[in-house]
C-alpha cells in the first residue's frame, strides 16, 4: 500500500490532472461483536462463561420460547467458529465453542469476526444454566 501511495503522490504533482484519493483512516478502538439478538429474544441470565478466553464474546440469548439458544462466537484469519451441544441435563446446557484452524501453515488475514449461531435444545432452557466451553482444533 505504501508503494501505491508513493506512486500516486508522484502522479498528483502540481499541474497534474490525475484524480486524488484519500486513504482510509484506521480506528483505534478494538473491534466489538456487532451481532445483536433478534427481536423477541431473551438474554440468558444464568450463564457460566468462566472457561472462555479473556475478551471472548459472552452474548447468549434464547429464541422460540427457550427451545433455541443463540450466541456470538469469535473467529479470525483462517480460523472458523462453530458451536456444538456438549451436554443437556436438568441443571445445565453445556456448549462447546470451537475455533478450527487449518493443520497446514498458510498466510492468513489478521481480522477478527463475530459470527452468530443458534442451536436447538431437546427441551426449553427454563432455569438451567448455560455453560460455555472454548476449544481449539486443527482441521
Amino acid at each position: 500500500m505504501a508503494l501505491s501511495a508513493a506512486c500516486g503522490a508522484a502522479d498528483n504533482a502540481p499541474g497534474s490532472n490525475a484524480p486524488t484519493a484519500e486513504l482510509p483512516t484506521e480506528s483505534s478502538s478494538a473491534p466489538q461483536p456487532a451481532t445483536e439478538p433478534p427481536a423477541g429474544a431473551k438474554l440468558v441470565t444464568k450463564l457460566d462463561a468462566s472457561k472462555l478466553p479473556e475478551g471472548y464474546p459472552r452474548k447468549v440469548w434464547t429464541e422460540g420460547g427457550g427451545s433455541r439458544i443463540g450466541l456470538v462466537a469469535q473467529e479470525g484469519g483462517c480460523s472458523k467458529a462453530s458451536v456444538e451441544i456438549a451436554q443437556q441435563t436438568d441443571q445445565q446446557v453445556a456448549l462447546n465453542l470451537v475455533e478450527s484452524s487449518p493443520a497446514t501453515q498458510q498466510m492468513c488475514t489478521m481480522d477478527i469476526r463475530y459470527p452468530s449461531f443458534t442451536v436447538t435444545l431437546n427441551a426449553p432452557l427454563g432455569d438451567r444454566t448455560v455453560v460455555l466451553i472454548y476449544q481449539q482444533r486443527t482441521t
